[in-house]
């Protein structure tokens, strides 16, 4: 690889407050506050895939701070909990402590532990939970979970 420069300015000139911490921080400030906004879900999204002898027995909506959590109890042979709830857009990069085994799924890489399974798509976080269930077993039923709203 071979970079050339034809032109270095070796005494450039900026604005007094070019490097002024405190401006820059109260531009970010008011740019964060002009663009935030709360998201909905507007649609419950449901599994396509239940495993035999369980079935969908509560659905529960709690408001956030910033949006909405839905909660979906499966009971019967392999009971488990699906959440779904509005996800966090962060403005900048950050690092997000994740916990579990990483898990490719449809769209997007989830987190999996013995019995649980975590992912974001679609602008939602979702968390999947079975005490009696293998990581197949979610991963299977993560997998049927699309983001075009499924009828019960």
């Amino acid at each position: 690889m071979l970079m050339t420069f034809n032109k270095i300015n070796e005494k450039p000139t900026f604005d007094s407050d070019f490097f002024d911490l405190d401006s820059i921080i109260s531009d970010i400030d008011v740019e964060e506050k002009d663009e935030e906004t709360t998201g909905s879900i507007d649609n419950i999204i449901y599994p396509l895939y239940v495993p035999s002898g369980t079935v969908l027995t509560n659905e529960e909506k709690v408001s956030k701070d910033k949006g909405e959590r839905i909660i979906l109890t499966f009971d019967g042979e392999k009971p488990f909990l699906l959440v779904e709830e509005t996800a966090n857009v962060e403005k900048d990069f950050s690092i997000v402590p994740i916990f579990g085994e990483p898990s490719f799924l449809n769209d997007t890489v989830g987190a999996i532990t013995e019995n649980s399974l975590s992912w974001t798509s679609g602008g939602i976080d979702y968390y999947l939970v079975s005490d009696v269930m293998g990581t197949a077993e979610l991963i299977e039923i993560a997998n049927s979970i699309s983001v075009i709203p499924i009828m019960k």
